[in-house]
């Protein structure tokens, strides 16, 4: 293990780029040949990723060994998801009266549906990640991180259909794996 200050985001940053906030750095280390790994933790999973600066994917074969692997194999193994499952980016693009919904499951955490609204209305910016449902017709999720009217950070998660209509599924408070993302959206805040 090298002794570093600061955490190395760059090479996970050129691996998987849309979930980076899903990783904490843990720490760097030197192989005996020289290459330099930064060692990154999956919030959900609690796997480690092992990168290099050239993008190459290592794993920790035991006995202080680290072998190279594959790395969209590494990556769907550790996402447990398909590797078309992305976020993409929808800034300053709402229809001017959404239309919004709630399934039973949006208050499940006690967020009131006008606080998701709220949400909703002043993100400034939306992270769409599509999933195949079927595989024949995709599923589009739009995840809403803001400020309530109480300055209280939310995350608010709908299904979007093709006529931007948004049913509301998920809505808590903030946690931890969305920070770097929160952080982006604020530039676009109203």
């Amino acid at each position: 293990m090298l002794s570093v200050g600061d955490p190395e985001w760059e090479p996970l940053l050129n691996f998987a780029p849309d979930h980076v906030g899903d990783f904490m750095w843990m720490f760097a280390l030197e192989l005996t040949d020289g290459t330099r790994l930064q060692a990154y933790k999956h919030y959900w999973t609690r796997d480690y990723l092992h990168l290099d600066n050239e993008g190459r994917t290592f794993i920790y074969a035991g006995n202080e060994r680290y072998e190279e692997v594959n790395p969209p194999w590494l990556l769907t193994r550790m996402l447990g998801v398909e590797l078309e499952d992305r976020y993409s980016v929808r800034q300053n693009v709402r229809p001017e009266d959404p239309r919004v919904s709630f399934a039973r499951s949006a208050t499940r955490h006690r967020i009131s549906r006008e606080r998701s609204l709220y949400v909703i209305g002043q993100c400034g910016m939306q992270f769409i990640q599509r999933r195949r449902s079927d595989g024949r017709h995709p599923e589009k999720h739009v995840l809403f991180l803001g400020d309530d009217l109480e300055g209280v950070a939310l995350e608010v998660l709908a299904a979007e259909n093709e006529e931007e209509e948004f049913t509301v599924i998920h809505a808590m408070n903030l946690r931890d794996k969305y920070l770097v993302l929160y952080e982006e959206a604020k530039e676009w805040r109203k």
